[in-house]
């Protein structure tokens, strides 16, 4: 209960302060999570085969069309029995996941889905605000992904904390950091207690490290990262995965 008054809370901030209240105004997409154990004699190979049967039967219904997928496998992470592998949509709207979901129930996905070599567990939907994104991937790069549980600091709401994290992260492009940054509010399939979850995501394997690097460096002293406040984060959770359709 606490969770949905928290997101149903700051919603209602976004949609009815004055315009002058904050400083940006955040850009968001939505995003669905499908987390899921490979069938027995399975692996990411067959996934990565399958993914090419789904494009191709998505390739002439148009709603896919802005529609990105990534896929991950966790690394490091406290419980790695606890899953094999995510799959991630994103879409530039919530209208544009709901008429792809259309698509997919009234347009052969249920056929599809017979030959998916992953059993989800999980199915989350999801809204995103971006703070910051990713230096461009080269061909080939594979990337990473953390995501960790956060909470309010009494006083503090979502748009606050956005404006905060906003002038953080620009702070740190201006420093060299290519890190993307969002901040998640699951709307459905979450049984967490968090008031959001944050991503932090490169592009590339070694760019992680490389930031972090810049972070101790650079960052972390800064008054733009003093000034970053209002939240703490808990159980971080990092995957290797690679964007399947950018």
């Amino acid at each position: 209960m606490k969770y949905i008054l928290s997101f149903v809370l700051v919603f209602s901030i976004g949609l009815f302060a004055e315009d002058n209240e904050y400083k940006y105004e955040p850009e968001g997409n939505a995003a669905e999570y499908y987390i899921g154990h490979f069938n027995k004699g399975k692996d990411l190979d067959d996934l990565t085969r399958w993914y090419g049967k789904f494009s191709n039967w998505a390739e002439d219904k148009g709603v896919y069309d802005d529609m990105t997928i990534a896929i991950l496998t966790p690394y490091f992470n406290a419980d790695l029995s606890a899953l094999d592998v995510v799959w991630v949509n994103n879409f530039p709207t919530q209208s544009a996941q709901y008429a792809a979901l259309n698509a997919w129930m009234t347009q052969g996905g249920s056929d599809l889905l017979k030959s998916l070599p992953v059993t989800n567990n999980r199915q989350m939907s999801t809204f995103q605000w971006v703070i910051s994104t990713p230096a461009d991937p080269e061909e080939g790069d594979m990337m990473v992904a953390v995501y960790s549980d956060c909470k309010f600091e009494e006083g503090y709401s979502g748009r606050k904390v956005y404006d905060l994290y906003k002038d953080f992260a620009i702070y740190a492009q201006s420093q060299g950091d290519t890190v993307g940054r969002k901040m998640i509010f699951p709307s459905a399939g979450y049984d967490g207690d968090a008031d959001f979850v944050r991503l932090l995501y490169t592009s590339s394997i070694d760019g992680m490290g490389v930031n972090q690097e810049l972070y101790w460096d650079k960052l972390e002293g800064s008054e733009a990262s003093q000034n970053l406040k209002g939240f703490s984060c808990s159980n971080p959770r990092e995957y290797i995965g690679q964007s399947m359709r950018g």
